[in-house]
């Protein structure tokens, strides 16, 4: 009876995996919003993802609400002298606004995108992962709440 009267949370499952051919043009339109770029730099957007899910020093990601594409990430590999033989660099990430998710259901993605991205860098040989300009200047508290640090003009987390 008790649990009955209690108020109970919204909760939208997330579920983030590796991006298909199929959902490229979503997360183009994704990483798109606001921009005013010309609907040929999104196409040439959607190229160079379709390429990169090609590469193996390269990880697509995308996150998903009921089958449909709410977030996407993508995370390279170079190789770094100074720390360590491979350090992963998180290069896009884009997580859907309001109507698609409320504030909460959006962190969450972020989130899981994040924790996703820094366990395949991980599990590529990265010792470090970082977030370059302009995604580093992005929601502060958001990449914060993930260990990230500043250095220099990047933001930067050990991995381990």
């Amino acid at each position: 009876m008790l649990a009955a009267n209690r108020s109970r949370e919204a909760f939208v499952e997330v579920h983030v995996r590796s991006a298909r051919l199929t959902d490229l043009d979503a997360a183009v339109r994704l990483l798109a919003v606001g921009d005013d770029e010309p609907e040929s730099a999104r196409q040439d957007g959607a190229d160079y993802l379709r390429n990169l899910l090609f590469v193996p020093s390269a990880t697509v990601i995308v996150a998903e609400v009921e089958r449909r594409v709410v977030g996407m990430g993508v995370l390279s590999i170079r190789p770094s002298v100074r720390s360590g033989p491979f350090v992963g660099v998180i290069d896009e990430l884009g997580v859907a606004r309001a109507p698609a998710l409320d504030a909460a259901d959006g962190r969450r993605a972020f989130d899981d995108i994040v924790e996703h991205l820094a366990t395949s860098a991980r599990n590529k040989g990265c010792t470090r992962l970082e977030v370059s300009e302009p995604l580093a200047s992005a929601e502060p508290s958001l990449w914060k709440r993930h260990r990230f640090a500043s250095r220099g003009r990047t933001l930067s987390r050990p991995l381990g």
